[in-house]
């Protein structure tokens, strides 16, 4: 502004100044009437003049100002920000560069937010952890997909009360405590949702970012899989426990009684020898199911060595390892896999998978009863092989977690207590799936059970 005062200061000068040097020229040449005329209208020439110049230069400063204006306004939006370009001895060249260096500051202050923005938009997309904002009002302002995922419901954009997201009671209420108490709260909470409980681990945050503007941040980490973990570690000790304690009692009471003197009875003897035996090989084949567990967890064994192998043969090889214990139970076996039927498959693998199925067959067959092992061949190559029982079969609300490792049914229903690590089923599905394979199961209470290996190729 100081530049266009010295601009009409300058330019009223120099307009009087001319002024002043015309009238002095036409003074000694004109009659006094005329010099007053020619006073007069050299005046207003003179003023009209400066007007003109004046007006000019205002409209000029004026579409300046207004680019000026219009550049400050798009500060708001500072990528539709444009420079103003201005000659360094202009009025407002100082304040065009001011403006200039705003919306450059702006700008960059524009990009560092988006991207930080676009950073914390994934970390809490892609983040393994639940994230729900609550604010003062009790609206949901923000909703991590695995929230989402957790609590089984469907994200909404729009701020909303937070109870159409928590439904659940005693989340509500930590939730509300922490709104009223302005106090944290960490807990572990089982949350009966629409699929299956699960186990959470909540901690409520009361937070304040400015004032009057309070807040609850809702953390959500899911703990179900380790609750299971610890639970199966908890079962694997107690069933583990009492089915080493079984064989080992025996054992070690009538190894005692035979050294009592029981040895030189040979009707005895031999009827100890024959139980001790029996117990041994139960005492290994538990052993053996937990080192199974402790092999499938080593990376060689994730790999399959095919080769081509009678299924018949490998079905009649397990039912002569488990010949005691099926005439223990008087069961009638019958193997009606065809004879010389060959599979490209690992040989290993396929035989523990093949014992462990016989094995529960037998375990869980009633005195008497019946074992029938089928083969079909399916198409595109594929073939399955099932074992069917005639025991107690299983409940249907227990078919979904026999492949669980060391679960075992309720005992009730087999009437008696059946020795056993709650391994068998699940090592026969793990190794069927490194097989590219899979078991099924197809049980009904009281008739029995039919468990079915399938191949697709």
């Amino acid at each position: 502004m100081r530049t266009l005062g010295r601009r009409l200061i300058f330019i009223a000068g120099v307009v009087n100044l001319g002024l002043l040097f015309l009238l002095i020229g036409v003074i000694g040449h004109v009659s006094e009437s005329r010099l007053k005329m020619v006073v007069v209208v050299t005046v207003f020439g003179a003023m009209v003049l400066e007007t003109f110049i004046i007006a000019w230069l205002i409209a000029n400063q004026q579409r300046v100002v207004s680019d000026l204006t219009t550049q400050v306004l798009r500060l708001s939006s500072p990528k539709d920000a444009r420079r103003i370009i201005l000659p360094d001895n202009h009025a407002y060249a100082d304040l065009a560069q001011a403006i200039n260096m705003a919306a450059d500051e702006l700008r960059h202050q524009s990009h560092v937010f988006q991207r930080q923005e676009n950073e914390l938009d994934n970390l809490l997309e892609y983040l393994p952890v639940g994230v729900i904002v609550i604010d003062r009002h009790r609206m949901t302002q923000l909703l991590n997909p695995m929230a989402a995922q957790l609590l089984e419901i469907n994200t909404d954009p729009q701020a909303h009360l937070y109870t159409t997201d928590v439904r659940q009671y005693d989340l509500m209420t930590q939730i509300e405590t922490t709104m009223r108490d302005h106090n944290n709260i960490r807990q572990t909470l089982t949350l009966h949702l629409p699929t299956s409980p699960r186990t959470l681990e909540v901690s409520t945050i009361y937070t304040e970012p400015r004032p009057n503007h309070q807040q609850v941040l809702v953390l959500l980490y899911d703990l179900t899989e380790v609750t299971q973990i610890e639970q199966m570690q908890l079962d694997f000790v107690s069933n583990a426990s009492h089915e080493l304690k079984t064989p080992l009692t025996a054992i070690a009471g009538f190894t005692e009684t035979l050294l009592a003197g029981a040895k030189d009875d040979p009707e005895k003897r031999d009827e100890f020898l024959k139980i001790i035996d029996e117990q041994a090989h139960q005492l290994m084949d538990l052993i053996e199911d937990v080192l199974s567990v402790s092999r499938l967890q080593n990376p060689v064994s994730q790999t399959a060595t095919l080769t081509k192998v009678d299924l018949h043969k490998l079905v009649d090889r397990q039912l002569t390892l488990q010949a005691q214990s099926i005439q223990r139970s008087a069961l009638k076996v019958t193997n009606q896999a065809p004879e010389e039927t060959m599979v490209e498959t690992d040989v290993t693998k396929l035989e523990q998978i093949i014992k462990n199925l016989i094995s529960n067959a037998v375990k869980y067959n009633r005195p008497g009863g019946e074992i029938h092992i089928m083969f079909t061949a399916t198409s595109l190559h594929g073939w399955q092989l099932s074992v069917q029982d005639t025991g107690y079969g299983i409940a249907e609300e227990q078919q979904g977690r026999i492949f669980e490792r060391f679960y075992r049914g309720d005992p009730s229903r087999t009437k008696q207590r059946v020795p056993g690590t709650g391994l068998g089923l699940a090592i026969a599905q793990e190794l069927a799936t490194l097989l590219k394979g899979e078991v099924s199961v197809k049980s009904q209470l009281d008739v029995g059970t039919t468990m079915t290996i399938s191949f697709p190729k």
